[in-house]
């Protein structure tokens, strides 16, 4: 996003910024949804329609809208601040990648959580492609305070449920 919005804004004075914003932002999106799809949660095969792809690109859309405005803010205070065009290019870069980076810091969370990560990877060949399998959270039962002993100087881990505690053998 960064190096196409500064071509489009500062080199090749395509638009305003938010015109090149928004460009940046569209271009990117497509290689970022299979980046995140495949290297960073390595998923492969066909992507789920209603449990991947259109919440990815809903989440993509809410971006771009606060990145821009983001954009247009950094942009109409840049021309008052800064002297040439460079400094302004570097503002609205800076307004991006600022916005961008609190924008994927909460989206690696909500895309973790509920579209690529650990607990929705099973799919079943008889499922349908939007029905996920709940995973139970690997890291339960990995901390020491997780585990209970059994009195013969082993430990289990302990796995908790809503108000059961029971144990693991």
């Amino acid at each position: 996003t960064q190096v196409v919005l500064f071509m489009t804004y500062h080199v090749w004075n395509v638009g305003s910024a938010v015109e090149c914003n928004i460009i940046a932002t569209v271009v990117s999106a497509v290689p970022a949804y299979y980046l995140n799809r495949s290297w960073t949660w390595g998923k492969t095969g066909r992507s789920r329609l209603w449990g991947e792809v259109v919440p990815f690109w809903s989440i993509a859309i809410v971006a771009m809208f606060v990145s821009t405005v983001a954009v247009a803010v950094a942009a109409h205070n840049a021309n008052h601040i800064a002297s040439g065009s460079l400094q302004r290019a570097l503002i609205v870069n800076g307004a991006n990648l600022f916005t961008y980076a609190v924008l994927w810091t909460a989206r690696y969370f909500i895309f973790n959580r509920y579209l690529f990560g650990a607990r929705t990877i099973a799919v079943s060949r008889d499922s349908t492609p939007d029905q996920a399998i709940e995973l139970p959270d690997p890291m339960v039962g990995t901390h020491p305070n997780d585990r209970k002993s059994d009195g013969a100087g082993s430990s289990r881990p302990r796995v908790e449920t809503s108000d059961v505690s029971e144990e693991v053998p």
